[in-house]
Order: C-alpha cells, then sequence, then structure tokens
C-alpha cells in the first residue's frame, strides 16, 4: 500500500527529540510504500532539516493555532493514505508495517499518540465539518472521533 507520512508534532512535550524527527524520517525514506513525507513541527527544526534535504520529503510550517496546523499539514499530503507520526518515540518499522496492514481494511487506525494511519478522504472530510461546526480539535484523532462516524480501529503491537 503506497501512503504519504505526515510526522507532525508541535515539538513541546519533554520527549519530543530533534534525534526522534531525524530516525522517523530515515524510516520513511527507507520505506518504498512511502510516496512523500510531509514534515509539519518547529520552526527550528525544519530550518535544521532543510539543510539537509532528503527525498521524497516537504516541509511545511506549524502554525500556533491547532486546527489550522492540522489542516495545513493535511493540505500537504498527496496520496490516499496518510500515516501520522508524531515525536516523542522512536516508531519501529514492524509497528508501522502493523498499522498499514490495518489500514488496509479499515480507514482510521490508532497505534498510539505517535503513530495514527488515516483514509486521507475520511480525514479532509472531519476536519471540514469541523470548520463548518465550529467543533474545537487539536489531534487529527480527535477530528475522527467527534465529527466522523467511523471510530478508530485502535491496536497494540
Amino acid at each position: 500500500m503506497e501512503y504519504s507520512a505526515l510526522i507532525f508534532d508541535d515539538c513541546m512535550d519533554a520527549e519530543d527529540s530533534y534525534e526522534h524527527l531525524e530516525t522517523t524520517v530515515d524510516l520513511f525514506v527507507r520505506d518504498p510504500r512511502c510516496r512523500q513525507i510531509v514534515v509539519s513541527c518547529s520552526a527550528e527544526w525544519l530550518l535544521q532539516l532543510a539543510q539537509k534535504p532528503r527525498p521524497k520529503m516537504m516541509l511545511v510550517q506549524m502554525s500556533s493555532t491547532p486546527y489550522v496546523a492540522l489542516l495545513n499539514g493535511l493540505k500537504a499530503v498527496s496520496q490516499e493514505n496518510v500515516v501520522v507520526a508524531g515525536l516523542g518515540r522512536m516508531i519501529e518499522s514492524c509497528q508501522l508495517d502493523l498499522v498499514l496492514d490495518s489500514l488496509a481494511t479499515y480507514p482510521a487506525i490508532y497505534h498510539d499518540k505517535d503513530l495514527q494511519a488515516f483514509d486521507t478522504r475520511l480525514l479532509m472530510f472531519s476536519l471540514q465539518l469541523a470548520i463548518e461546526t465550529n467543533v474545537q480539535i487539536d489531534s487529527y484523532a480527535s477530528a475522527i472521533e467527534k465529527l466522523s462516524n467511523t471510530p478508530l480501529m485502535k491496536i497494540e503491537n
């Protein structure tokens, strides 16, 4: 299954690290199923990444407004499926495989706050509905939970 990777993190939690960002980008660069890597995080870390461009990578400025940040990150995604990764921990390739296998049969997968996968259209629909109904959301998972008839499938490794 081809997908876009969206690395999305405000970089404010104690466990977030630039090392996790580089390792996560490298994981997606090596994965032949990944067609695009969108990185939306702190301006400082984006500048560091820009100094070492990698294949498939696109950088998106993180907005301070949660909804705008979510929408801007998703608007850059080009594939029908998107894997959303945070920076609180390193993602292992076996966890990525598990999430992608689940996404092949279900459109909204939640492994944990740092690894999720969605049908991009379902996610965009949920964000659009948030605008129309003025519902406050702060993550892609909360957009699905609050605004979609599709519950998150929670999986563990």
